[in-house]
């Protein structure tokens, strides 16, 4: 379904479960689309909707964290990940939670935080080698910028072991972006 067949089935106010839903899927929609400010609208729609729902709220509150990173509201992202953390989700979403907040905190200079992130998601992510390779080359650049050179260079060479083709492990720049690792795309 489009973003049309979502604003139909909003129309139409359908049970509350369908109606969050949509807003969910609409939201995810936009989202892909760039529209991050009407992807927060949709995102705070369902979660004043199923405010007591986990399951909904841990998938909400992470993509409304991603859209509020996109327009440079790193400290409102910041909350809405440690909101997921909060909620105690299952690894994926976990591990999602955690690796985008320390990406927030490293863009904010917190660099000793972002790290405590990548540690913990690195516990949850072992079974995907190149997630697990990604997050070790994220924190290698954090490494860095306390001047951690010797641990820099230790999570480098894991992440090139898990995964030789990961340029970041080369020192190649990743940037800021952790898109590829969203999970809302069976939502």
């Amino acid at each position: 379904m489009g973003i049309k067949d979502y604003d139909t089935t909003i129309r139409l106010k359908p049970s509350k479960t369908v109606l969050t839903f949509s807003y969910v899927k609409r939201a995810n929609a936009k989202l892909d689309n760039g529209d991050n400010t009407g992807a927060i609208e949709d995102y705070n729609e369902a979660i004043r909707l199923q405010p007591k729902n986990a399951v909904i709220l841990t998938v909400v509150y992470l993509n409304r964290g991603l859209a509020r990173f996109n327009i440079g509201d790193t400290i409102g992202a910041i909350r809405d990940y440690s909101e997921v953390i909060r909620l105690k989700p299952k690894n994926a979403i976990l591990a999602s939670a955690y690796v985008h907040r320390a990406t927030a905190k490293s863009k904010l200079g917190d660099n000793i935080g972002a790290i405590k992130d990548y540690d913990d998601t690195i516990r949850l992510a072992l079974e995907n080698a190149g997630f697990a390779a990604y997050v070790y080359s994220k924190r290698a650049a954090a490494k860095l910028e306390i001047s951690d050179n010797e641990g820099a260079i230790e999570d480098n060479a894991i992440a090139a072991h898990l995964d030789p083709d990961l340029a970041e492990a080369y020192g190649e720049p990743g940037g800021d972006k952790v898109e590829s690792w969203k999970p809302y795309g069976g939502w």
